[in-house]
């Protein structure tokens, strides 16, 4: 079957579309005005894009699941259960009124749970990628019940994300008050150790003893190395007889070392010119000796003071040399308590620090649960729509009539089917197979008498 064929059933069976199209119209329009009204109302809410760390309290750009995140909660039965303490007197008459007119059961109509049902089964939130807008929508069948109770959402929405964030403030608040405990404990134990670490050493500026020891130390180290060179320099003076070291120092031994080698010198001269029994020689000779003596007896003086010398040094060495060791005890001990008390001072520093930390998140969790405000606002609230939302008649009413026309199109080509009927030369030829000769012009008139004509 052509496309002109088809056209000519449909317009030969036109009649039988437009009964179709003007029965679906006027059907649709029945329903559509028989249907009830509904009513969208609307609001919008800014989210902010930031959130507060409740450990640091720093402001962190929030995650990419927060406006999802919070649409989950406009959709919760938490919040739909507190909107009905958010309404206005005249929009929660009006919802007592609902709930009594679908109340079906023994005892008393429940107008906060049928509120509860009723937003969760029409609410709807919308959420765009590109902001931080939210929009909450309410379908109702009464425009100033719809935009009332999306209001109130909204406002029992905002309420429940307060308390979402300040109850774990509340909570972490309530921990932190009892590790303040602990903490003040610590400190109290710290600081306890570390005063009576203080008064058993009798500690009041160990510093500055520890520098005055310290002084003590290298003086009596320098003198301890003065008193080693001394000593040694007294036991090489010390030597033993003529051999001493410090022996031809001495002016006395050498002024009689001087004296005796001349007198010796002159023995000798004497001993040539008088020989040994002449009177000057014998005086000479005793001279010598009496010189040598004298020189003898010097030097065991000398050797005697160099012994006293030395014992002297020796002594004095072995006094600063113990004196040097208890000092360098004391020097280690007050190291080593310097060491233990900057440990007991780091402790309570540390315990310090750790009390102020939880100390001021304590403050900060405190103030935070007791903080009324939030990140969203509340950027258009809803006003009672002036039209309905469904049903959309003029959708309806084309809606129909293309149901109609495709309706009417189906049944004239199956009657068609079913009752075949020529109605041009092009179905003579493909019907008999055989040829047109001629056929007359159409001239005016009806459609049908055109067809009579046709040959």
């Amino acid at each position: 079957m052509s496309l002109s064929s088809v056209l000519r059933i449909l317009l030969a069976r036109w009649w039988i579309t437009a009964a179709l199209v003007v029965v679906c119209v006027g059907v649709m329009a029945v329903v559509s005005l028989l249907l009830p009204r509904t009513y969208v109302a609307s609001t919008e809410l800014i989210m902010e894009g930031q959130v507060q760390d409740r450990m640091t309290g720093q402001l962190a750009p929030a995650r990419s699941g927060y406006i999802a995140t919070q649409a989950e909660i406009v959709r919760s039965r938490k919040v739909a259960e507190r909107v009905y303490d958010y309404l206005p007197e005249e929009v929660r008459a009006m919802v007592d009124a609902r709930a009594q007119e679908d109340y079906e059961g023994e005892g008393e109509a429940r107008p906060a749970a049928w509120l509860a049902r009723h937003v969760r089964r029409n609410l709807s939130v919308g959420t765009e990628k590109t902001n931080n807008v939210m929009t909450i929508s309410m379908a109702g069948e009464d425009p100033a019940l719809a935009a009332g109770v999306v209001n109130g959402l909204a406002i029992a929405y905002i309420d429940t994300s307060i308390e979402l964030r300040t109850d774990p403030a509340r909570r972490f608040s309530t921990w932190y008050q009892e590790q303040l405990k602990l903490l003040r404990d610590n400190l109290r134990d710290a600081r306890g150790r570390l005063s009576s670490f203080q008064r058993e050493h009798g500690i009041v500026g160990l510093n500055e003893q520890l520098d005055l020891e310290n002084a003590r130390l290298a003086e009596l180290s320098s003198r301890l190395v003065d008193a080693q060179d001394q000593s040694t320099q007294d036991q090489l003076r010390q030597g033993s007889g003529d051999n001493a070291v410090v022996l031809p120092d001495n002016p006395a031994i050498q002024s009689l070392r001087a004296q005796l080698a001349e007198a010796e010198a002159e023995l000798n001269d004497m001993s040539n010119r008088y020989g040994a029994r002449h009177p000057d020689y014998r005086r000479q000779a005793a001279r010598v000796q009496s010189l040598k003596e004298s020189l003898l007896t010097e030097q065991r003086i000398a050797v005697q003071g160099i012994e006293s010398i030395a014992t002297v040094s020796k002594s004095r060495l072995e006094e600063l040399q113990q004196a040097f060791d208890q000092q360098k005890e004391r020097v280690l001990a007050l190291k080593e308590q310097r060491d233990e008390l900057e440990l007991l001072q780091q402790e309570v520093q540390m315990a310090q620090e750790a009390y102020n930390a939880a100390s001021g998140r304590a403050q900060a969790n405190t103030l935070e649960s007791r903080l009324a405000e939030t990140n969203v606002t509340v950027l258009n609230e809803a006003v009672p729509p002036g039209m309905p939302t469904s049903p959309n008649i003029k959708l309806n009413l084309v809606i129909a009539t293309m149901l109609g026309f495709l309706l009417g199109v189906a049944i004239s080509l199956l009657l068609e089917l079913a009752n075949r009927r020529v109605r041009s030369r092009s179905d003579i030829e493909e019907t008999l197979g055989l040829p047109v000769l001629a056929y007359l012009p159409d001239t005016p008139g009806a459609y049908r008498q055109r067809e009579a004509r046709t040959v």
